[in-house]
């Protein structure tokens, strides 16, 4: 079986060095929508993640889990599938400290000994049901849906998902094609299909991409891929490295799944069955989700929530689940 590997990004938000150097490079500029409180702080609950790859995807090649230099303290680091990767083991030392996070995903293909195929995780990314290597790669290729969405810049984050639109434009990539017979593929489901053909009148106006549907769920990726763009788009590329913090000014990681779906390397599924992105709050079921057949579950944060009372629901619901000790723990 070919090799794939996870990657997962973890942040220890308590961490008294990342504080300090945070509020050392904080300044005025500084997006406050794209770089809220709930983007750094903790869940108390990584643990599950790991007692559900052990469950649900026990063939996984290796576990790369990468942080500003904190690890928790019940992880076994000797576990010989974890392997810790500090940031300043793969990002430039002219981009360090970094708090953008499309900065280190953006150059996760660096990581020392990462298998040419690898999914990308963040921490409140869990698996909740069996998964196989083809729900990840499927002849070589990434799974993805292929769903065409204009894509407005009405907020910050959408801004940046504009940005990754107007850079895959920008690229000058014979492979590009508006039309990817996949996008027409019934393995996407009914409704990115129709949407698909409903777009197909503006995408033969504008003859330009407009955007696609965005999936926060687990990204696969090739080092292949990562190094076509990182040639092709170098210039974006390096402005993203630049910004130390999100920002809109820059592109996301998401640029790199558009271009996958605009060259047609992907392998089309149903991303609406496969997963979902459930924002975290009181009329939120959390067992009712985990009870599901999505085979992988986003448990989103935001401002608006008793972020406490919400964090120990979703934990308790999450241990109900994953009450059996991984080997991943000491």
């Amino acid at each position: 079986m070919e090799k794939i590997d996870f990657v997962v990004t973890y942040l220890d938000s308590r961490d008294k060095e990342w504080k300090a150097d945070r509020a050392k490079y904080s300044g005025k500029s500084l997006d406050e929508t794209l770089n809220d409180e709930s983007r750094f702080r903790n869940m108390d609950n990584f643990h599950y993640w790991f007692r559900a790859v052990e469950k649900y995807a026990p063939w996984v090649n290796k576990i790369h889990l990468v942080t500003y230099g904190h690890v928790p303290d019940w992880l076994n680091v000797e576990h010989p599938k974890i392997n810790i990767v500090n940031h300043k083991d793969f990002i430039e030392d002219k981009y360090l400290p970094t708090f953008n996070s499309n900065v280190i995903e953006l150059n996760m293909d660096r990581i020392d000994g990462i298998s040419e195929k690898f999914v990308n995780f963040n921490d409140d990314i869990f698996l909740n049901n069996e998964v196989q290597p083809n729900d990840f790669f499927n002849k070589g290729l990434p799974v993805l849906q292929a769903m065409h969405t204009p894509i407005l810049p009405s907020e910050s984050f959408n801004v940046v998902l504009f940005n990754n639109i107007l850079a895959l434009n920008n690229i000058n990539c014979s492979k590009k094609s508006l039309f990817q017979w996949k996008n027409f593929s019934i393995k996407n489901g009914i409704f990115a299909v129709a949407a698909n053909l409903l777009m197909l009148p503006i995408l033969l106006y504008m003859k330009k991409f407009v955007g696609y549907r965005p999936d926060h769920l687990a990204q696969p990726y090739t080092k292949t891929i990562y190094k076509e763009v990182k040639n092709m788009a170098s210039e974006s590329i390096n402005q993203a490295y630049s910004s130390k913090f999100r920002s809109k000014e820059s592109i996301s990681i998401w640029f790199i799944l558009d271009y996958i779906r605009a060259t047609g390397q992907f392998h089309p599924h149903n991303s609406f069955k496969f997963g979902g992105l459930f924002p975290m709050g009181k009329n939120t079921d959390y067992q009712q989700i985990l009870n599901s057949k999505k085979k992988i579950v986003c448990f989103n944060d935001g401002i608006d929530i008793d972020f406490e009372l919400e964090k120990d629901r979703l934990n308790e619901t999450l241990e109900k689940k994953y009450f059996k000790k991984s080997e991943f723990e000491k």
